[in-house]
């Protein structure tokens, strides 16, 4: 960007690339989504998650996917059948993880998430064949992208392979186990997708229904485990904010007739003021979407316009983006960009104080991406930090064995992990 601008021309994994680090170009680019951009990602990417991945479909097709996948991570399916059981398993997974001693927060939260994820997507495996799903979707993740010039990374990429292709077999046997029942449905996501695969002229075929409870279960996980760790570790070192959480969350169990009850949706909603703003101020350090891929289907005309000279059309005080090229979008940026936020890298949940927060984006905050394919999975995210740090700062105290590291290429990668002990609370 010194060197450059925050606009400028590359080459990334063999593909002719505009990096954009523009907040208005940006958003533009995501406003023009299926008409004069589409999803596009090195071919690298596309062998990870398969070429036909439900991930890569646009228009249309993706408009109906990521609606029928709003019935298990949407907010309307999180309200109705997700937040009692991820209340139970994030209380569980902590009162195991209260007798271990010190351990990674990152890792436990992986496990965490897929633990409560996973019977909601399939609900009747057998217990050995469920442990099998997750630790395959815990190998299958994103950490394998470092650099393409590191040996490391074409190992990993090797396990990730490896991981998708055992966890895809284990899938296709529920599946076709599930088309041949005729036992009642079971209630889970899996019976969503088999009867949208019945219906007449279904986008569905049992190939894709595989993929997308794929991408469900590494998505999920990877990004908001990052997410989890990097706020806890925030916390750990402002004992204003520390203090300021704790006061909030004691005082919705306070007002709790039943004070074993988990975070109701209610209490979600209208009585985590704070908690909301700590939320924001963590993703937007956090970077979860630190580089968005998409592929210009036509020539574009950025911050210029055109003008009718002699019967042609001009491109005046403008950039063109030629079709065919990959536009990588960095939100990353404008999230650190110091005319949009004082002191951007100070963690300051106060900055949101009387702020609209009730969207996951806008021109200046892009953590879920944006446009027309901003991420289905923003308010699970946003709902697990919630519950996570509400059974976390009633029930427990901790203390940092050892702070996080963490640099970007373009990915995160944790050079260390946050390590904690936690222990029963004493009276506040």
């Amino acid at each position: 960007m010194l060197r450059y601008g925050p606009l400028f021309r590359t080459n990334i994994l063999g593909s002719r690339t505009v990096i954009s680090t523009d907040a208005d170009v940006i958003f533009e680019i995501f406003r023009q989504e299926n008409q004069s951009f589409v999803q596009s990602y090195p071919d690298v990417f596309v062998k990870v998650l398969g070429k036909d991945n439900v991930f890569f479909k646009t228009g249309d097709v993706h408009k109906h996917i990521k609606h029928t996948t709003m019935h298990l991570i949407g907010s309307e399916g999180l309200k109705r059948k997700m937040i009692g059981f991820m209340n139970r398993t994030t209380r569980e997974h902590l009162k195991r993880k209260a007798s271990e001693g010190a351990f990674n927060l990152r890792h436990a939260v992986s496990t965490l998430i897929v633990s409560y994820i996973t019977p909601q997507m399939i609900s009747n495996l057998k217990p050995e064949t469920q442990a099998k799903l997750i630790d395959n979707f815990m190998a299958f993740n994103i950490e394998w992208f470092q650099s393409p010039f590191a040996l490391s990374t074409w190992k990993n990429l090797f396990k990730v392979l490896r991981a998708r292709k055992e966890a895809a077999k284990i899938i296709n046997v529920a599946l076709e186990r599930r088309k041949d029942s005729i036992l009642e449905k079971q209630g889970d996501f899996l019976d969503t997708l088999l009867e949208e695969m019945k219906k007449e002229g279904s986008i569905f075929d049992q190939a894709s229904i595989v993929n997308l409870l794929l991408n469900i279960g590494v998505v999920s996980r990877d990004t908001t485990s990052h997410a989890t760790a990097l706020t806890v570790d925030f916390i750990s070192k402002n004992p204003r904010v520390l203090t300021e959480l704790q006061r909030e969350h004691d005082a919705i169990v306070q007002k709790r007739d039943d004070k074993e009850a988990g975070l109701s949706w209610e209490e979600y909603k209208d009585c985590m003021p704070f908690t909301r703003m700590v939320i924001y101020e963590s993703l937007r350090l956090a970077n979860l979407g630190t580089i968005i891929f998409r592929k210009a289907v036509k020539d574009v005309v950025i911050k210029g316009k055109l003008v009718l000279k002699k019967n042609i059309f001009v491109n005046m005080a403008g950039y063109t983006i030629p079709a065919g090229w990959i536009v990588a979008v960095a939100p990353s940026v404008v999230h650190y960009n110091s005319e949009i936020y004082e002191n951007p890298l100070d963690f300051n949940p106060w900055r949101w104080e009387g702020k609209d927060l009730r969207s996951p984006g806008s021109k200046t905050l892009m953590v879920f991406g944006g446009g027309a394919r901003q991420c289905v999975g923003s308010d699970l995210a946003r709902l697990h930090l919630a519950i996570f740090l509400h059974h976390f700062l009633t029930t427990y105290d901790f203390s940092v064995v050892q702070e996080c590291e963490i640099y970007r290429v373009p990915f995160r990668c944790f050079t260390m992990d946050l390590h904690i002990n936690i222990s029963p609370n004493s009276p506040r």
